[in-house]
């Protein structure tokens, strides 16, 4: 509960500053691709509950989430995907044509996530916790996802501020189920301090 309290205070004390960057991005992405604005999508969230997950769209209208998931089974293919923190094949799909231009800027700036405060205030995220992921993002971790799904997803979490996605599958386990472990709230101050650093960096951005 107090964690629930500690973020949405946080999001309603920045929110003045927080809708003009929704109102800004949402006039640059309305004039350079058009109709929709945000995307929309059904993400794995605590208790493996599904909620709808809001963000700004990054990619072309025709984009086939079959070539995503194609993408991570391919990842997974032939693996076992464990927890370690062994360097695997990282997340990350090399030059995704999907991608607009304007998109591509978003997501080096992390401002694609911006729309991610609504799921907070209703209370389907937090600011800190595990990136909730897709179905069969879901299903590859098997009984690891169980943990995993202890706790709400995050805005940003441990395996963020680790490398964002040059993290493979393995990593990105790895650093979730290490952020559940050993969860508090300093632990949480120091993440979003990371993520503002890495952000500003852009380390691991695609």
């Amino acid at each position: 509960m107090l964690k629930k309290l500690f973020d949405k205070t946080v999001v309603i004390i920045f929110m003045p500053l927080i809708i003009i960057f929704l109102i800004l991005i949402s006039f640059y992405l309305l004039i350079k691709q058009g109709k929709p604005i945000f995307f929309v999508q059904n993400r794995v969230g605590k208790d493996n509950k599904s909620f709808k997950l809001y963000k700004f769209r990054t990619m072309e209208i025709t984009a086939e989430e079959d070539f995503h998931k194609s993408h991570y089974l391919d990842l997974a293919k032939g693996k076992t995907v464990e927890p370690t923190n062994s360097p695997l094949e990282p997340i990350r799909i090399e030059n995704d044509d999907r991608i607009t231009t304007s998109g591509a800027f978003l997501r080096k700036a992390s401002l694609d996530e911006l729309p991610n405060v609504f799921n907070v205030l209703l209370g389907d995220m937090s600011l800190v916790g595990p990136r909730p992921l897709v179905g069969y993002e879901s299903e590859l971790y098997g009984d690891y996802n169980l943990k995993r799904c202890s706790v709400l997803p995050g805005i940003t979490g441990l395996a963020q501020v680790q490398g964002r996605l040059d993290l493979s599958l393995q990593e990105r386990l790895y650093w979730d189920l290490r952020y559940i472990e050993d969860k508090s709230f300093t632990n949480d101050l120091k993440i979003i301090y990371k993520t503002i650093a890495s952000v500003l960096s852009r380390k691991g951005a695609n």
